[in-house]
């Protein structure tokens, strides 16, 4: 059972590798805020959850080599996952200011139109 469950554990921590290595690849820098995009990082947050929960449960300890190896990997995706959704961040203020801007842009010419309509009527 035990070994079941360590192999089991090595899947799941090989599959975050692997959707973290597919965020990683799919992800440009600039942040379009579309429905793919979403759902793919609700699925990276249940990838990191399920790690945490094995992590929580001591398997950082593990004396396994396969293992040790996984997470040397793993914790080198964590620290690019922070930089790459830091840039995402910035990405994402951006687009929302440009939008911001461009709303303001349209009520002001809404504005405009309703009032040469007014005066022209």
């Amino acid at each position: 059972m035990e070994r079941m469950n360590r192999a089991g554990q090595l899947d799941l921590l090989r599959r975050a590798n692997a959707q973290l290595g597919d965020f990683f690849a799919r992800c440009g820098a600039a942040v379009q805020g579309t429905e793919e995009e979403i759902q793919t990082l609700i699925q990276l947050e249940r990838a990191l959850r399920s790690v945490g929960v094995l992590l929580d449960a001591g398997l950082e300890e593990s004396t396994n080599r396969v293992m040790q190896d996984e997470f040397i990997v793993y914790r080198a995706n964590l620290v690019r996952l922070r930089s790459v959704l830091g840039t995402l961040q910035k990405s994402a203020a951006g687009t929302r200011a440009r939008l911001f801007v461009r709303q303001k842009h349209l009520q002001a010419a809404r504005q405009w139109s309703a009032a040469a309509r007014a005066s022209g009527a």
